[in-house]
């Protein structure tokens, strides 16, 4: 396949060879059998969220399935799926067998704990292929050092959400103005800073590598050192707490959404590159489960739909980052640590590829948390390893 006439990364128009699968040339006037006519087009790699989760937090095949769709529509090539199953090992064999039968490839978390508190045979699922760990930071001192060593000892890594909930007293929201208005139980913040330096400390003493998991606080950036991996939903950079007001339960996220300060300050971490993944923090919720009083409504957000528009809406079309500099974060960064031979556009790398319209309107964003905003940019083409999806 021959692409002519994109946009690399909305710059200038290149024509891109695709040989089995792969990049073979990057050029202009090139020649080819098999010509897709971009037609000025952007051109981008593929994404790679690290942060996805199934509807409602329920396996199901139809769930599964509805993923891997709403993936290939709107650029994601790879997802790591966040672990809400109590799967025992000749369970998990035969997940992880649907996993690899998808057209993206989707790498499986395994909390540590199951839903009775108790450690999980972690080796196990490891060697039959998990991904990572993940690792709640206000577990029990004994869990914390012993999932350590296992990730030690498996030479893996630990997505660890940092957050003591003691502090809120199982707060809803962001603790703050707003919330004391609308007589809300506030999230402290402590509870999240406390837990990172915590964190990061004990990451440090084990030397394990570990993905500070869905930071939301200056502070929280602050107290880590720039090569900390650090995982930020694109929401907490768009958002902020004053969007909860009139109980909007589309807002009601978890890490809630923050300060102004907060998100302007995040926005410059990323800009001078502290932040290292960019998630889209799909955690999408059935219409019974959201449409609640805000006390009662689930946490959770459908990213993915929206995800691209909102990258050249709020980040691109206002020159804050280039396409290349924002690929880093939704691609480039993730593909490395994942070991996946993508993420960026070049000679050699797979050719995970799609190809946006920025110019198209989108009328209706998936999630309302965006309803009064106007987003633009649309997938037009996914491309996962030379073939068109």
């Amino acid at each position: 396949m021959l692409i002519k006439n994109a946009k690399i990364y909305g710059q200038e128009l290149q024509d891109v060879l695709i040989q089995n699968g792969k990049i073979a040339k990057i050029d202009t006037n090139l020649e080819g059998d098999e010509i897709l006519d971009a037609k000025g087009m952007t051109l981008l790699p593929s994404f790679v969220d690290l942060g996805v989760s199934l509807k409602d937090d329920k396996f199901s095949l139809d769930h599964l399935s509805s993923l891997e769709q709403e993936c290939i529509e709107n650029g994601f090539s790879a997802v790591v799926l966040r672990d809400c199953m109590d799967f025992d090992e000749e369970i998990f064999s035969l997940f992880l067998q649907n996993l690899n039968s998808k057209k993206i490839k989707i790498f499986p978390n395994i909390r540590a704990l199951d839903s009775q508190g108790k450690i999980k045979n972690l080796a196990t699922l490891l060697n039959k292929g998990a991904n990572a760990l993940e690792l709640k930071s206000s577990s029990d001192t004994n869990i914390l050092r012993v999932v350590m060593q296992y990730a030690l000892m498996k030479d893996s890594f630990v997505f660890t959400r940092c957050n003591d909930s003691d502090f809120d007293d199982r707060g809803v929201m962001n603790d703050c103005e707003t919330s004391f208005n609308l007589g809300l139980i506030g999230m402290s913040l402590v509870a999240e800073t406390s837990e990172v330096a915590k964190m990061k400390e004990i990451a440090q003493f084990y030397g394990v590598k570990i993905v500070f998991d869905l930071l939301s606080l200056k502070r929280s950036i602050e107290i880590l050192d720039k090569d900390d991996l650090k995982l930020v939903s694109i929401h907490h950079l768009i958002k902020d707490d004053s969007a909860c007001e009139n109980f909007n339960t589309a807002a009601k996220l978890n890490p809630p959404l923050r300060s102004t300060q907060d998100k302007e300050s995040l926005r410059t971490f990323l800009k001078e590159g502290k932040i290292q993944f960019l998630t889209s923090m799909h955690s999408p919720k059935s219409s019974s489960l959201k449409d609640l009083a805000f006390d009662e409504a689930a946490f959770g957000i459908d990213g993915i739909s929206d995800f691209i528009s909102l990258c050249y809406t709020f980040f691109i079309k206002n020159s804050f980052l280039t396409w290349k500099e924002l690929c880093n974060f939704t691609s480039k960064n993730a593909s490395e640590l994942l070991g996946l031979n993508a993420g960026v556009i070049e000679v050699g790398k797979d050719a995970n590829l799609i190809l946006v319209d920025e110019n198209e309107e989108i009328s209706t964003p998936k999630s309302p948390l965006y309803n009064n905003d106007k987003l633009f940019a649309k997938v037009k083409m996914h491309i996962i390893k030379g073939a068109k999806l």
